[in-house]
């Protein structure tokens, strides 16, 4: 009777037993909170494109990422005198219910999300997805 060593079981299993932990990105979960008119475009794209929910946000940042610099620098100041200047967040379109978007993306995006959130001033990576999604998902193509 032979033993069974760990190589022989990863074998049996079609797994590789060498996995290098820097060579495969780490794949987090994450939900946000988009307006729920926003939920049935982003499943029309991912119907149409193939795409999962983390790359159409992906691409809707990259995509409209000019637009939304320029929507943070086109943004009016609050305070200033006797509280702490800052900027205003950019508008959302017209207050309506938000629905989650579920979303998956490698860890090191969501330290790029967490970063634009703070450089545009969105507030949130929720804020910064219905932001992108609006623009991208409304623009034609």
């Amino acid at each position: 009777m032979t033993e069974s060593t760990p190589t022989t079981e990863f074998l049996r299993q079609g797994t590789d037993p060498v996995v290098d932990a820097d060579s495969a990105p780490v794949i987090k979960p994450s939900v946000v909170h988009i307006p729920s008119s926003l939920v049935s475009l982003v499943a029309a794209e991912r119907q149409r494109s193939g795409r999962s929910n983390g790359q159409i946000l992906i691409d809707a940042i990259e995509a409209g990422h000019d637009h939304l610099v320029k929507q943070h620098n086109e943004s009016n100041s609050i305070g200033g005198r006797l509280f702490t200047a800052r900027t205003a967040k950019p508008q959302l379109p017209v207050a309506q219910p938000l629905s989650p978007l579920n979303i998956r993306l490698y860890e090191q995006d969501y330290e790029v999300l967490d970063r634009l959130v703070t450089e545009l001033g969105a507030g949130s990576r929720s804020r910064l997805a219905t932001l992108a999604l609006t623009f991208y998902l409304d623009s034609p193509t």
